[in-house]
């Protein structure tokens, strides 16, 4: 029975097909170890998949920018009769593709520290207004321009032990997420809610679009588009709130999100107090 059951693994691994929990082992120690072989052959094709998928998603991001880039400047180079405007119009548009790529790049590069070099992040005393503020301060003329309201309702002493850069980058992407696909002449909260448990909760919403129920448990994963409502139009990575999620997590902390009453989206997230 145990020598059976791993041949029948073993051709299902090469033909590349069948279901492995089908298969029967005995109830034994040989049968926990041919389950444990199992369980990890599983998981090694998930993570397989998970990857090539992510580099088909990173190829396909690329590439927009990309060829946006190359159409502007062949069009520079071939079109000899270019008045000054029309020439400036296509340097800008090339500008802001090359904008658009670094971003994604960058993105990708903060996601794979958090992944695989976490405790590279310095981890310090973070006091959550200053660094709202900042935030604030450096979206000042994006607020302005969407005419939005941002208020911040989190106590001036509130500190926690974490990741400055990533506590910024949490909160920013929230923010940037809601400037890109939310609208204009929307409001934007950030409000700390308590501390219990060693668990710091905070609640982010915007009083613009909502997401639909089919795509909304899916606006975590990288590069997916909601096809509806909080469109990706305006060009970001598609990393934002998959930077989120991993920082809320690295911070041994929780986030969820849902539809709010009256519109918008709200984000329900704790942070842990230390790390």
């Amino acid at each position: 029975m145990p020598v059976s059951a791993f041949k029948e693994f073993i051709d299902m691994v090469q033909h590349g097909s069948g279901d492995y929990k089908n298969i029967q082992f005995p109830n034994n120690e040989f049968g926990d170890v041919g389950e444990k072989i199992i369980n990890t052959f599983v998981q090694l094709e998930k993570t397989k998949k998970f990857k090539q998928e992510l580099t088909h998603n990173i190829a396909h991001e690329l590439k927009t920018p990309v060829t946006g880039i190359r159409g502007y400047l062949e069009t520079l180079l071939h079109q000899d009769n270019l008045d000054k405007e029309k020439s400036r119009f296509f340097l800008e548009r090339a500008y802001a593709q090359c904008m658009r790529l670094s971003s994604i790049i960058s993105d990708i590069a903060v996601l794979n520290k958090i992944e695989e070099a976490a405790d590279k992040f310095n981890i310090e005393d973070v006091n959550i207004r200053e660094c709202i503020k900042e935030i604030e301060n450096d979206l000042a003329f994006k607020f302005e321009e969407k005419k939005i309201n941002f208020t911040a309702d989190i106590d001036n002493s509130l500190v926690i032990k974490g990741s400055n850069f990533l506590i910024y980058s949490l909160f920013k992407n929230l923010i940037d997420n809601s400037l890109e696909h939310a609208g204009e002449n929307i409001s934007i909260n950030i409000s700390y809610k308590g501390t219990k448990d060693g668990k710091v909760h905070f609640e982010y919403f915007d009083t613009g679009k909502g997401v639909s129920e089919k795509h909304i448990e899916r606006i975590f994963e990288r590069f997916y588009r909601v096809e509806e409502g909080r469109t990706r139009k305006s060009g970001g990575s598609g990393l934002g709130l998959s930077i989120v999620k991993n920082s809320v997590s690295l911070h041994k902390g929780t986030i969820s999100v849902k539809n709010r009453e009256g519109g918008g989206l709200l984000f329900t997230l704790t942070l842990s107090s230390e790390l």
